[in-house]
C-alpha cells in the first residue's frame, strides 16, 4: 500500500478516494479500478478495519466467503469483482451501485412522516427474495450446490438503485460477523436485531435469510423497527426465541386510504409466516414466500419505485454525486499533471485507445509515388538496354551498306568505302589465301587482300534506302566482314559470264546482295538502289 495523495491510498490496482460509509467491521471507499492502457472503472472498496484483518481465523472465513460469494450471478446481487490482501490490508471489491441505501430511507421517510407505500415495499422485498433463492440454488463449476446462506439480511445490506431495481450486499460475508459477535458486545446489534431463533443458536440454515426479509418487510409496512421496543440485548434475544412478534395489523398507525390499509393487511400473514419459530411453519424457500406475496399484494414498477426512491432520497443522491464528481475531477488534475510532468521528462504514459502514429495527409502516399518512379526508372533503363542491343542486331542483319557516319575512319569530305567500315570490329587481316577452285564459297569466312583493288576505291559510295528494311542474313554472315560474307564475291577470280549482262541476270527483287561483281569491280544493282 501507498499514499498516493493525502486522501488517496491505492491498494493493489485499485485507487481508493474518499470514505462513504463505514460499519463495525469496515470502511466503504468509492475506489477506481486500474487497468492497461489508461482504463478505468469506479467500484466499491470494503477494507476490513484493522482489528479484524489482524485476526488470522477471521480473514480466513472472510477470504473463503467472500471466493464462495462471487460465484452468485443475478439482476439483484452486487456482485464481488474481487479479494486483495496485502501485508496490512484485506478488501473486498464490488460492483458500485448508484443509489441510497434502505436503511437511509426508512430514517429519511421517519424523519419526513412519510409512509413506505405498501406496493413499493412489496416490490424491494420479492427482488430481495427472487436475489436470494439465486443465491440458495448456485452450483459450481462441477454441478455441486453450494449452499450459500447471506446471514445477514437487513437494511443496511439493501441497496435501492436509481433505475428502481434492489440489490442484495455483502453475500458470504456474515457467516464471519456473527462469529466475531460472540466476543464483541454490542457490535452487531443492529445485525441480531434481523437474527432468526436457529442463527442465534448458531445454526443457520436457508430459511434463514427468509425470517431476515419478513422483518425487513415488517419494518417497511409498519414504518418503525421491529424491536424498537426492546430494552436490552437479553430482552431482544427472548422475542426471537420464543416469537412474541406483535402482528401489522396490531401496530398499524397513522393516517392511509382504505386501499393501502387493504394491501398492507393482506401482505401481514405472509409476513408472519416468513417470522415463524419453527422452521416446519415457515416458509422453505424464498420462492415460496416471493410467489405468495406477489399474488396477495401486486409490487410496484421499477419506474415507480425509481421515482419514489429519487423524492425521498434526493438529498443523499445529490451528496453522492457530488463525491463522485470530485473525486473524479481531482483524479483528471492528477492524471493531466502526471502527464505534463513525464511529457517534460521525456518519459511516455499508456494512453487509452492507443493507435499508432499516422502520417500526414501529405505523405499518405509516399509509397505509392516510389513506387511509380521505381516503375519509370525500370521501363527506362528497359529502354536504353534495348536500344543498347537492338544497334547492333540491325547492323548485323543487313547488308554491308555503311555504318553511321560516327563510325567513318576518313575525313568526312571523303568518305570511306563500304567495304572499309567493318575494320574496326573485324579481327586483324590474315595473309591471302588461294582462290578457290570451285564456284561455291566455303562456310568459313574468306581471307581478303590487305587493300582492296582500285576501282573499288574509286566508286562512289552509295546510300542505303532509309525505309526498306534488310533481309536475315545466313549465321556466316554475322560473324564474317561484310565484305567476306558475300557468296558472290568469295572467288573473285572467277568472272561473271560475259554472255549475260549481270543488270538482266539478276531478278528485279533480288536484293540480297544490292550488288555483284564484274571480276573485282563491285557493281551495285540499280533496283535496289
Amino acid at each position: 500500500m501507498r499514499e498516493v495523495e493525502s486522501n488517496t491510498v491505492t491498494v493493489g490496482r485499485y485507487l481508493l478516494h474518499r470514505q462513504i460509509a463505514r460499519g463495525g467491521m469496515a470502511t466503504i471507499h468509492i475506489a477506481r479500478l486500474m487497468g492497461d492502457e489508461g482504463f478505468n472503472r469506479i467500484v466499491a472498496a470494503k477494507r476490513l478495519l484493522p482489528e479484524f484483518a489482524e485476526d488470522t481465523e477471521f480473514v480466513a472465513m472472510f477470504m473463503d466467503e467472500a471466493r464462495i460469494a462471487s460465484k452468485v450471478h443475478h439482476p439483484n446481487v452486487v456482485p464481488v469483482l474481487d479479494l486483495v490482501t496485502t501485508v496490512d490490508e484485506v478488501m473486498l471489491v464490488q460492483e458500485y451501485v448508484h443509489g441510497v441505501p434502505l436503511h437511509v430511507l426508512l430514517r429519511v421517510a421517519h424523519e419526513k412522516n412519510v409512509r413506505f407505500p405498501a406496493r413499493i415495499a412489496v416490490a424491494i422485498a420479492t427482488q430481495v427474495l427472487s436475489g436470494l433463492h439465486a443465491a440458495h440454488t448456485t452450483f459450481d463449476e462441477m454441478g455441486t450446490p453450494l449452499d450459500i446462506i447471506h446471514r445477514d439480511v437487513s437494511p443496511q445490506n439493501i441497496m435501492i438503485a436509481v433505475d428502481g431495481s434492489a440489490r442484495l450486499l455483502d453475500f458470504g460475508v456474515a457467516k464471519a460477523t456473527m462469529a466475531a459477535h460472540v466476543t464483541r458486545d454490542n457490535t452487531f446489534k443492529g445485525k441480531l436485531a434481523y437474527s432468526s431463533p436457529e442463527q442465534v443458536r448458531g445454526r443457520p440454515v436457508q430459511q434463514t435469510d427468509v425470517y431476515a426479509i419478513s422483518v425487513v418487510l415488517w419494518e417497511l409496512l409498519v414504518g418503525a423497527r421491529m424491536h424498537g421496543r426492546a430494552k436490552g440485548e437479553a430482552e431482544l434475544v427472548a422475542t426471537i426465541m420464543t416469537g412474541r412478534i406483535p402482528m401489522i395489523g396490531e401496530v398499524l398507525e397513522g393516517e392511509m386510504s382504505d386501499e393501502e390499509r387493504r394491501l398492507v393487511l393482506a401482505a401481514d400473514p405472509i409476513v408472519q409466516k416468513g417470522l415463524a419459530v419453527d422452521l416446519e411453519h415457515r416458509w422453505q424457500t424464498a420462492a415460496d414466500m416471493e410467489e405468495a406475496l406477489s399474488k396477495a399484494v401486486p409490487p410496484a414498477t421499477s419506474s415507480e419505485v425509481a421515482a419514489w426512491v429519487r423524492s425521498v432520497g434526493q438529498e443523499f443522491l445529490e451528496g453522492r454525486d457530488k463525491i463522485i464528481a470530485a473525486e473524479e475531477a481531482s483524479w483528471r488534475r492528477t492524471q493531466g499533471a502526471t502527464q505534463i510532468a513525464s511529457r517534460r521528462s521525456g518519459t511516455t504514459l499508456p494512453i487509452a485507445n492507443h493507435e499508432p502514429p499516422r502520417p500526414p495527409p501529405a505523405l499518405r502516399g509516399h509509397n505509392a509515388i516510389i513506387l511509380v518512379l521505381a516503375a519509370l526508372v525500370l521501363v527506362l533503363g528497359a529502354g536504353v538496354v534495348f536500344a543498347m542491343h537492338g544497334t547492333p542486331s540491325a547492323s548485323a542483319t543487313t547488308s554491308p551498306p555503311p555504318p553511321p557516319p560516327t563510325q567513318v575512319a576518313e575525313p568526312a569530305p571523303v568518305p570511306a568505302p563500304p567495304v572499309e567500315e567493318p575494320k574496326p570490329v573485324v579481327a586483324p587481316p590474315e595473309p591471302v589465301a588461294e582462290p578457290a577452285a570451285t564456284p561455291q564459297p566455303d562456310p568459313a569466312p574468306v581471307e581478303e587482300p590487305a587493300e582492296p583493288p582500285k576501282a573499288m576505291r574509286d566508286a562512289p559510295p552509295v546510300r542505303r534506302p532509309p525505309m526498306r528494311p534488310a533481309p536475315r542474313v545466313v549465321k556466316p554472315v554475322v560473324k564474317a566482314s561484310p565484305p567476306a560474307t558475300v557468296p558472290a564475291a568469295a572467288s573473285p577470280a572467277v568472272p561473271a559470264p560475259p554472255s549475260v549482262p549481270a543488270k538482266e541476270a539478276e531478278p528485279k527483287a533480288d536484293c540480297n546482295p544490292p550488288y555483284y561483281f564484274e571480276g573485282q569491280k563491285k557493281v551495285f544493282k540499280t533496283n535496289c538502289l
